[in-house]
């Protein structure tokens, strides 16, 4: 079997992640930038988001309370 067939049915767009988190895909940009958003690929000039990465990402952000978030 090819596994990279099933790895990028799993890929979302920059559109389809900005529209899930609800944040402009501008945000999505800025964050890959400044390295402080979700794991990404990039394919020639395409950006893809694995939905683990993706959900990997999301639970690091889960705080108990505002004094543990980092600004």
């Amino acid at each position: 079997m090819f596994t990279s067939i099933s790895i990028s049915s799993n890929l979302l767009t920059p559109a389809t992640l900005a529209e899930r988190l609800d944040v402009n895909e501008r945000t999505l940009s800025e964050w890959r930038i400044r390295g402080c958003g979700p794991a990404y690929i990039r394919l020639g000039k395409t950006t893809r988001y694995r939905t683990e990465a993706v959900d990997t990402w999301l639970l690091a952000q889960e705080h108990q309370s505002t004094a543990e978030e980092v600004l």
